[in-house]
């Protein structure tokens, strides 16, 4: 409902005022009347009437005056809830849609994120090399096989796959890799470390012959840990015993 303008107030306000007016001048008007009336009436009962026909016209003017005040405030009331209510709605209706944009933004970028962090770690696996558990003599050389599945789509560049712990007391002398059964081809490598190069969707070996400590005894954390861009690392560990 529309807001009452100045002029509907001001003329509500003067329509009240002349309707006190001319319900008072009512009320004094009878009340003479009666007085005159019964001015020479003499006794208790007389004075009693008068006493209570005079409360009962407060009584009535007062339930005449707050019903007019009712009446005249009523279109007021209405029209002030009427706004509130309009304005309520609309910052709900604004609030809901705001929050409803939120969290679709927020799950959007929160998946990206999560989908970046665990692909590798389910697309890209290393079991333990051909050589775990193997006795070897002490200063030997043999021959241990590393296998890398990648059975995802995506394509990690720059692998290198290093031993360390008790692994690094073994040399690598000469490195190989073939993918997909494909033929074996040398690749880098150092003493304990291999340069794979990009590890792709498909099954890499790397041939790796690796030289026996001299000391023997049971070497049990032995870890090979593959790392490449993009890639968590992965670590496996095993044991190689070395006998005399």
């Amino acid at each position: 409902m529309a807001v009452p303008s100045d002029y509907t107030i001001v003329g509500t306000v003067l329509a009240l005022a002349v309707a006190i007016l001319l319900l008072s001048g009512l009320a004094l008007y009878v009340a003479f009347r009666v007085r005159e009336t019964l001015r020479d009436e003499k006794g208790g009962g007389t004075r009693a009437v008068k006493v209570a026909f005079l409360i009962g016209m407060l009584f009535l003017s007062g339930g005449v005056f707050y019903f007019f005040a009712s009446g005249f405030s009523a279109p007021g009331g209405t029209s002030t809830v009427g706004p509130t209510t309009s304005f309520t709605s609309s910052a709900s209706t604004s609030f809901t849609s705001s929050a409803a944009t939120t969290p679709t933004q927020s799950t959007s970028s929160t998946s990206t994120t999560t989908s970046t962090a665990t692909a590798p770690s389910q697309s890209v696996s290393m079991p333990n090399p051909s050589c775990a558990g193997d006795r070897v003599t002490a200063g030997s050389t043999f021959t241990c096989y590393v296998y890398i599945y990648d059975s995802g789509s995506a394509t990690y560049s720059s692998a290198t796959l290093v031993s360390s712990g008790d692994f690094t007391k073994f040399a690598f002398l000469s490195c190989s890799e073939s993918v997909n059964s494909g033929s074996a081809t040398p690749v880098p490598c150092s003493s304990n470390a291999v340069s794979v190069g990009s590890v792709v969707p498909n099954t890499i070996v790397l041939t790796l012959t690796v030289q026996a400590p001299s000391q023997s005894g049971q070497y049990s954390n032995c870890v090979f840990t593959l790392s490449a861009n993009g890639l968590q690392p992965i670590s496996v560990t095993f044991s190689v015993q070395v006998t005399a």
